[in-house]
């Protein structure tokens, strides 16, 4: 049976899409539609509310008009015919007209209105229009609309005697509606004029709104981008001063590439750390093996030696992952975290017990300064880790004639505050700027003898810069060291 694997997976990335539309012209597009629409709704309000007023105050005017005439009119006690009417007709005419005399109904009342009086027998009497529409079956004071060439309003009514309460004859009005067509003809090209123009005034101040709102936007794309283009350049928070959601957007995006590239800087270091120490011990480790190889094992002292450096070697090693593992944790803490209480008092109580068992040739003092029990704001295991590392630095460090460590606790408004001092063999000047770098080692002659592998210090000033705490140095060579730790206080 023959099978074939192929291994040929290909790098998985974001294709960007072909077809790219720009937040700005779309934001653009949206602000002409709101407006057109916006517009569209608001001129035809205008339009309709201005037509209709219009119509409806000349239609009120022609009905007030018909009052004046039929006012007369109705003072006849026989029916209107071609001989009774003139006497009405002018006393009509008086009363449109005021004060003046001697004026016919038809010029009173203009060109746009128009009256026709009918007898009892539909036949017409009396027109100050040449163009006449024939008497109309409609209902009393009815308003008829009439289309064609000669657009209006038609009204129709009764006239009825005063004195005999009797029918005399037909009164009837028309409006030219003519100019007032060509009135809203006018209004409405206007109006499309108007929101041509509106339309064309809402894309440019969208599009430079647009742009102008984008611009914090574009930036950030541009940084996301030179990021994306080139993950290993330097990073360089971006400066967003918007005062708006673009601006905390920013600001998540800082927070998110710092700690990334802080994580990178960890993996990197934690990769080249252990590359670098591991290779004295597998070095020693190799050489060990070939002696035993060679020759040693058939001599049983350079074969026992050679196992016990070994198996010393891998205990270092071993302790160094351990370490470094240890300090690579320390990058990830969250302060806001509600674990972050530490009873001080406590663990130093236990932390001097489990001392005492490792160490019962070692004199341990704890001076207890504070009055009440005080809490710092970080994990007890982190507390106590710290404390570990400095009792194990106290005693690898005291010659055997001077061994004792005194631990101090006490408080000021800030801070828990905490010291080991020992009568060990002291660091130089020189050495205690570098005591917080990692593998250092003062007193390298007896790096050896003393054993370790230079992390704890490092992992104590992680501790330090994590918390937000501090850490205090005083030494003399030949007398001793005191380290003091200082966490924030839980108020």
């Amino acid at each position: 049976m023959k099978k074939l694997f192929t291994f040929n997976k290909k790098k998985e990335t974001v294709e960007e899409s072909s077809a790219k539309r720009s937040i700005m012209l779309r934001w653009a597009f949206a602000n002409t539609v709101f407006c057109f629409i916006t517009f569209t709704l608001f001129a035809t309000l205008t339009y309709q509310l201005t037509i209709s007023s219009f119509i409806k105050e000349e239609q009120q005017l022609l009905t007030r008009s018909m009052d004046s005439v039929e006012e007369v009119l109705e003072k006849a006690d026989a029916p209107l015919n071609s001989s009774n009417l003139n006497t009405y007709i002018e006393a009509t005419s008086k009363i449109q007209n005021g004060e003046s005399e001697g004026m016919s109904l038809g010029s009173i009342i203009g060109t746009r209105k128009a009256f026709y009086i009918y007898d009892l027998n539909h036949k017409l009497l009396y027109s100050t229009n040449r163009h006449t529409f024939g008497f109309q079956n409609q209902a009393n004071n009815e308003m008829k609309e009439i289309r064609g060439e000669n657009p209006g309003y038609l009204v129709q009514r009764k006239i009825i005697s005063k004195s005999t309460g009797q029918v005399v004859g037909y009164l009837q009005a028309f409006y030219d509606t003519t100019t007032y067509h060509r009135i809203s003809n006018l209004l409405l090209i206007v109006l499309l004029i108007l929101e041509i123009v509106a339309l064309i005034v809402a894309q440019l101040i969208g599009y430079f709104m647009a742009n102008y709102f984008m611009k914090p936007l574009e930036k950030l794309y541009q940084g996301m981008q030179e990021m994306a283009n080139d993950p290993t350049n330097d990073f360089e928070p971006i400066e967003i001063q918007s005062g708006d959601e673009i601006e905390e957007l920013a600001h998540v995006y800082n927070d998110m590439m710092l700690k990334m590239k802080a994580y990178l800087e960890q993996q990197n270091r934690f990769v080249s750390d252990v590359s670098h120490e591991l290779r004295t011990p597998l070095a020693v480790l190799d050489g060990h093996i070939n002696l035993l190889n060679r020759w040693g094992k058939n001599d049983p002292e350079v074969l026992d030696e050679s196992l016990q450096a070994s198996l010393d070697e891998v205990d270092r090693m071993k302790k160094m992952l351990e370490e470094m593992l240890a300090l690579a944790r320390l990058e990830n803490v969250d302060l806001s975290s509600e674990e972050l209480d530490c009873d001080v008092g406590k663990v130093c109580n236990r932390a001097l017990k489990n001392f005492q068992l490792l160490h019962d040739d070692f004199e341990i003092v704890l001076d207890n300064r504070l009055i009440y029990p005080t809490h710092a704001r970080i994990s007890e295991n982190h507390f106590e880790q710290g404390l570990r590392i400095l009792l194990d630095n106290a005693a690898k460090y005291s010659p055997d004639d001077r061994k004792e460590i005194v631990i101090t606790v006490s408080e000021d408004e800030q801070f828990v505050i905490t010291s080991v001092s020992d009568k060990g063999i002291g660091i130089s000047e020189e050495d205690i700027n570098h005591l917080f770098e990692r593998f250092f080692r003062a007193d390298k002659a007896r790096n050896r003898e003393i054993g370790g592998t230079g992390l704890g210090l490092s992992i104590l000033a992680r501790l330090a810069e994590n918390y937000q705490g501090e850490i205090e140095v005083n030494s003399e060579l030949g007398l001793g060291s005191t380290f003091t730790l200082k966490f924030p206080k839980i108020k």
